[in-house]
C-alpha cells in the first residue's frame, strides 16, 4: 500500500499559525441550570430516591475503661441535650466491649448526643454530627460535651455590613447600622444610638465608652476573632454583648452595665462586675477573672467559671450555678445563690444572715471551712444536695440548715449554735457521681441489681423483671412519625397524601443482652380523604409468623382476615400483622364521607389503637430495626391490592399482576417497588406529627420546597415540611 504524505508550504502553514493566534479565546457558555417544574405530575427524580426525609444510622459505641472489671453502662441516643431532649434508642455495654446501634433520625437532624451512663449514676455525654456512620469512644476522661454544644453565631464579616474598616488604625465613633472591623484594628470604641458591631480578625482596643440617650449598642466578638480590651465603660443597661471567640481578654477588669452572654472564652485580668441595674451575665462557656468576680444583678453559668480571687453575690444580686464554678479565695454569699452543678471554695465559704444558699437535689459545694450565718436550704420534695467541708466550720445562732441537705464535715462541726430543721442533717451519706459539671463527686455508690441481670437498678427501665431492661422508640419516646397514602393505586393519585394519613410511634423492649423482648406501637388514625375503606397492617421483613408469641389490640370486624393462634395473617411466609381492616372504629366522624380533610367541614376525633407484638424468644435487634417494618394498606377491602412505601416489597397476599400496570412502574426483578415512571410514590412518610395538605390539594402546592427537595434527591431542604416562614401556604393545608 502506497502512504500519501500531504505536505503544507511552510508559508502557508505559518498563515494559519498566524490567523490562530489573532483570534479572540472564545468562552464556553455555562449552560442553564435546568428550571424545576411548578408541579409534581411533571417532576421526574432519581430512581435511587425513595422520599425519605429520615436517615439510617449504624453507630458503634466503645467504652475503653471502666471503674471496674465488668462493669455495665447504658447508652442513650438523644435528638438534643439529654435534659431538654427525646430519647431515641439505647444499648447495654459492658467495659472493654463494642455496642453496635442502628436507627433512624430526621434528615434535618444535624447533631445527636451519645450519653454514656455508669451503675453509679455518672454521666458523660458526646455530640457528634449526624452521618450515615458513626463511631463513639469513652475512655474515662473528661468528656467531649459539658452542657448543651452553643449553636455558632451564624455571622460574619462578608455580608450584612454597613461599613467595614478592614486593617485600621484609630478611634471610631460609631451610632448606626452594622460595622464590621476585619483584619487588625487598633484603637478605641465611642458607641452610642442602636449601632451593631461586629468584630471579625484582631483587635486590640483601648477603650470601648458607650454613651448618649439611652443607647442600645450590640456587639459580637465572632469565631476566630483575637480581641484585646483595655478599658471598657457601658453605661446603658439597654446594651448587649455576644462572645463566640476563644480568645478575648479585659487587660483592666471588666463591669457589665447591659446583657453579656458568653459562648466561648473570655478572661478578666482584675476585678470583674456585673452593675446593678438590669444587665446580666449568662455564661455558656468558659471565664477566667483573675480577682474578684462581683454580682451585683443577675449571673447565670452554664458551664465553667474560675475565679482566682473572691466570688462575692452581692445585695439584692440572684446567681444560678447549673455547671460548675471554682473560687480560689473566698465565697461570700450575700445575696441569693441557687446550686443547681458544682461549686468549689479553696478558702471561706460564709452565708450572711439574711440570705440563703439553696443547695438542690444532686447539687455540691465543696469548701475548705463553713460559716453560717442565714440559711442552707436543700429541695422540698425529693432528692438531696450536700455541703462538703474539709476543715472547720461554725454555724452560728441565726444560722440554718434545712431541706433535704446533709452537712458533712468529717472531723465534726466546731460550732454548732443554729437549727438544723429535719430532713436536714449533719451526716456523709449521700452519693453524687461524678459527671461534665462536677469532676468531685461524693460519696460511694451503692449499686442495687434487684432483678440480678446485671443491668443496675438506676440504669434499668424495669429494675424488678430480668427479662427486661430498657426500651428503645422509632422516632423518639416523645414523637410520632407520619405516614400518608394514595389509595388508587397501580393509577395515579392527586398526591395530596390524605387518602388516609396515620401516625405512629413504636417502642420496642430489649434485654440486657440487647435483644427485643417485645414491641408496642401506638397508632393515630388522623385523616381519611378517601371513600374507599382502606385497611392498615405491617409486615416484619426479617421475621418469621412462627417467632411471634402473640399480638393484642388489633381491630378486626369485617371478616377479611385469616388469622394464625398467635394472630399473625395466615397464609404468610413472613410475619404479617394487620392493625385493623376498617378505619371506621377508630374514628368518629362529623360530616360527610371524607375525614378532617376538608377545610370547611367540623374536625372529627380519633382513639388511640395500642398494638403489643411478643415474641417467643428474644430476638437479634438488627432484625427489627425500622427499615425491617414495612407499614402498607389494603385498598377497601380487596386483600390482594397493597399500597407500599417506595420499593418495600408486598406480602405474600399482594396481587403481584397488579404490579406494573397503568401508572405503576414496579419491576420486581430490580427490586423496585410502588413507583411511577417518574419514580414518584404512593405513600410518603415524614418523621413528625405531619400537617398534611387539604383535600385535592397537592403536596407540592402544599409545601414551597417539597420540589426542589425532591429534585435534589433529598440533599436540599430537609426540613421542607417544618413550620417555617415561606416553607408553606396556609390555605392548601388542613
Amino acid at each position: 500500500m502506497i502512504m500519501k504524505k500531504h505536505l503544507f508550504p511552510v508559508a502557508l502553514f505559518s498563515l494559519i499559525l498566524g490567523l490562530g493566534a489573532c483570534q479572540k479565546e472564545i468562552q464556553p457558555i455555562e449552560p442553564e441550570a435546568p428550571s424545576l417544574p411548578t408541579n409534581i405530575y411533571d417532576l421526574k427524580v432519581s430512581e435511587t430516591f425513595n422520599f425519605k426525609s429520615t436517615r439510617d444510622i449504624r453507630m458503634r459505641v466503645l467504652v475503653e475503661k471502666g471503674n471496674y472489671a465488668g462493669e455495665v453502662y447504658r447508652v442513650n441516643i438523644y435528638d438534643d441535650f439529654p435534659t431538654i431532649a427525646n430519647l431515641i434508642t439505647s444499648g447495654i455495654i459492658e467495659v472493654g466491649s463494642e455496642l453496635e446501634l442502628e436507627f433512624r433520625i430526621p434528615s434535618a437532624l444535624e447533631y445527636i448526643y451519645v450519653e454514656k451512663v455508669s451503675s453509679t449514676g455518672a454521666r458523660e455525654l458526646q455530640r457528634l454530627t449526624a452521618a450515615n456512620y458513626l463511631a463513639a469512644k469513652f475512655q474515662n476522661q473528661a468528656p467531649l460535651v459539658t452542657m448543651k454544644g452553643q449553636p455558632g453565631s451564624g455571622l460574619d464579616c462578608n455580608t450584612g455590613c454597613s461599613t467595614t474598616y478592614n486593617n485600621y488604625s484609630g478611634n471610631l465613633s460609631l451610632s448606626s447600622g452594622t460595622i464590621c472591623l476585619t483584619g487588625t484594628y487598633s484603637g478605641s470604641l465611642t458607641l452610642s444610638g442602636s449601632v451593631t458591631v461586629r468584630i471579625c480578625g484582631t483587635a486590640n482596643i483601648g477603650n470601648i465608652n458607650i454613651n448618649g440617650s439611652n443607647p442600645a449598642v450590640t456587639m459580637y466578638f465572632l469565631e476566630n476573632s483575637i480581641v484585646s480590651i483595655s478599658n471598657a465603660n457601658f453605661n446603658s443597661t439597654n446594651n448587649s454583648m455576644l462572645n463566640y471567640s476563644d480568645s478575648l481578654s479585659f487587660s483592666s477588669g471588666f463591669s457589665i452595665g447591659g446583657t453579656f452572654t458568653n459562648n466561648a472564652k473570655m478572661s478578666v485580668h482584675g476585678n470583674m462586675n456585673i452593675n446593678s441595674g438590669a444587665p446580666d451575665l449568662i455564661n455558656n462557656g468558659e471565664i477566667y477573672v483573675e480577682d474578684d468576680l462581683n454580682n451585683n444583678e443577675i449571673l447565670v453559668n452554664n458551664n465553667y467559671i474560675f475565679v482566682n480571687g473572691k466570688l462575692k453575690p452581692n445585695g439584692s444580686s440572684t446567681t444560678t450555678n447549673n455547671c460548675q464554678i471554682y473560687s480560689v479565695d473566698d465565697f461570700d454569699v450575700n445575696s441569693t445563690f441557687y446550686n443547681y452543678g458544682y461549686v468549689k471554695c479553696y478558702n471561706e465559704t460564709k452565708v450572711a444572715g439574711s440570705e440563703t444558699f439553696y443547695n438542690y437535689s444532686g447539687a455540691l459545694l465543696s469548701t475548705e471551712d463553713l460559716v453560717i450565718n442565714g440559711t442552707v436550704n436543700g429541695p422540698s420534695s425529693s432528692g438531696l444536695g450536700t455541703v462538703k467541708v474539709a476543715d472547720n466550720t461554725t454555724i452560728n445562732s441565726s444560722g440554718t440548715l434545712s431541706g433535704r441537705v446533709e452537712l458533712c464535715d468529717s472531723s465534726g462541726v466546731n460550732t454548732n449554735n443554729g437549727t438544723i430543721s429535719s430532713p436536714a442533717s449533719l451526716s456523709c451519706g449521700n452519693y453524687i457521681a461524678t459527671n461534665a459539671c462536677n469532676p468531685e463527686g461524693f460519696g460511694t455508690a451503692t449499686i442495687t441489681d434487684t432483678d440480678g441481670d446485671g443491668v443496675a437498678d438506676n440504669i434499668d427501665d424495669y429494675p424488678n423483671d430480668a427479662t427486661r431492661a430498657y426500651n428503645s422508640y422509632y422516632p423518639s419516646a416523645g414523637t410520632y412519625s407520619t405516614i400518608g397514602y394514595e389509595d388508587l393505586w397501580p393509577s395515579q393519585g392527586d398526591y395530596d397524601f390524605n387518602d388516609l394519613v396515620i401516625s405512629y410511634r413504636i417502642k420496642k423492649v430489649l434485654n440486657a443482652s440487647n435483644n427485643v423482648v417485645e414491641m408496642y406501637t401506638t397508632y393515630l388514625v388522623r385523616a381519611i380523604g378517601a371513600t374507599y375503606d382502606n385497611g392498615f397492617g405491617f409486615q416484619l421483613d426479617a421475621i418469621n409468623p412462627s417467632e411471634i408469641s402473640g399480638i393484642t389490640g388489633q381491630s378486626l370486624t369485617q371478616s377479611l382476615i385469616s388469622l394464625n393462634a398467635n394472630k399473625t395473617e395466615s397464609g404468610q411466609n413472613k410475619a404479617v400483622v394487620i392493625v385493623y381492616d376498617s378505619p371506621e372504629p377508630l374514628i368518629n366522624r362529623v360530616s360527610g364521607s371524607m375525614f378532617n380533610t376538608i377545610k370547611s367541614n367540623a374536625s372529627g376525633s380519633f382513639d388511640t389503637l395500642s398494638l403489643y407484638v411478643g415474641f417467643t424468644t428474644p430476638i437479634l435487634a438488627s432484625r427489627l430495626t425500622i427499615d425491617k417494618v414495612n407499614p402498607f394498606i389494603f385498598v377497601d377491602g380487596q386483600r390482594g391490592v397493597e399500597v407500599h412505601l417506595p420499593d418495600m416489597v408486598p406480602t405474600d397476599k399482594a396481587n403481584t399482576q397488579l404490579l406494573g400496570t397503568k401508572n405503576d412502574s414496579s419491576n420486581p426483578s430490580l427490586g423496585r417497588y410502588y413507583k411511577t415512571g417518574n419514580n414518584l410514590p404512593y405513600v410518603i412518610e415524614v418523621p413528625a406529627t405531619f400537617d398534611y395538605p387539604a383535600e385535592k390539594e397537592s403536596i407540592s402546592d402544599a409545601y414551597t420546597y417539597f420540589i426542589n427537595w425532591a429534585a435534589s434527591g433529598g440533599t436540599s431542604y430537609t426540613n421542607w415540611y417544618e413550620n417555617l416562614s415561606g416553607y408553606r401556604n396556609a390555605n392548601k393545608i388542613y
